[in-house]
């Protein structure tokens, strides 16, 4: 499903694919800005409304097993990036932050034996890298995936390694300002290595099975990228956001058609899908 959140106002506009409606939810009722971090939080399969509150270090989490109940949890500080993961294989995602100034990640880590959550720290990176979690080794746990602009170089802690960084992978793929959008492009159960390089409006693909490379020219320059299945085929489709008019842009990969359509919402209204949502 596709959304946009509005920070000014705390309120997230969305769109069901199963019934086409359009929707508007204020979900804070404050004048200070909250991330969105949704994610499936409960197991349940259906995605969570949640917001991170960069000064603070806040979670507010809106569980769709608890009929939508506000849960509050402090994790994390000021100038922390939270990521969700998933560290335990199933269908729930732990909380997660990445920590710039001293490249380290701290995440709710599910103990095998007992299956209590613990806290975890790994330190694997640099105050200019970017990154995300993701299951790149196909095991369905989430990998500590670090992406280092200045050298266009993926550092990849995998879970199979117990995200030891002297067994992690080290890929070269991509460069400086590239913009990343990692994501399951060809449907075998691991994320692929992807950027959308402004420069010249262009999705680099690098397929972490076969390491082969692909590209496809899709969006313009001041447009946001990002993917998500919006067909239900198993392959995501590439978006791009254009906040300056609303517009949504729409490449399928795999039948090459292309669709664009707009939406009334505020301007500054950014894309809200940071992993692949599914609210109904």
């Amino acid at each position: 499903d596709l959304a946009v959140w509005h920070p000014e106002t705390n309120t997230l506009f969305f769109q069901l694919t199963s019934d086409k409606k359009f929707y508007k939810r204020k979900f804070i009722d404050s004048s200070v800005k909250f991330n969105p971090v949704f994610a499936d939080y409960d197991g349940d399969s259906k995605t969570d409304f949640a917001f991170f509150q960069p000064d603070t270090g806040y979670w507010h989490i809106y569980l769709s097993s608890n009929q939508g109940k506000f849960e509050k949890v402090f994790y994390g500080n000021k100038g922390d990036v939270p990521i969700p993961a998933n560290l335990s294989g199933d269908s729930n995602f732990q909380l997660s932050i990445w920590r710039p100034h001293t490249g380290a990640w701290l995440i709710n880590k599910p103990n095998e034996e007992t299956g209590e959550i613990e806290q975890w720290l790994h330190h694997q990176g640099a105050s200019e890298d970017s990154v995300c979690a993701f299951d790149y080794d196909g095991d369905k746990k989430s990998d500590l995936i670090i992406w280092r602009p200045p050298e266009g170089y993926w550092f990849i802690d995998t879970s199979v390694t117990n995200y030891e960084p002297k067994k992690g992978e080290a890929v070269r793929h991509g460069k400086e300002w590239d913009v990343l959008v990692p994501n399951d492009f060809d449907n075998d159960g691991r994320c692929d290595l992807a950027v959308w390089r402004p420069e010249d409006e262009t999705w680099y693909f690098k397929y972490a099975k076969s390491k082969k490379d692909h590209l496809i020219t899709f969006g313009s320059r001041g447009e946001i990228p990002l993917s998500n299945d919006l067909t239900g085929d198993g392959i995501p489709e590439l978006i791009m956001w254009d906040d300056s008019n609303g517009t949504w842009k729409i490449y399928n990969t795999k039948t090459q058609e292309r669709e664009e359509f707009k939406w009334e919402v505020p301007k500054g209204s950014l894309p809200a899908i940071t992993i692949l949502q599914m609210f109904e």
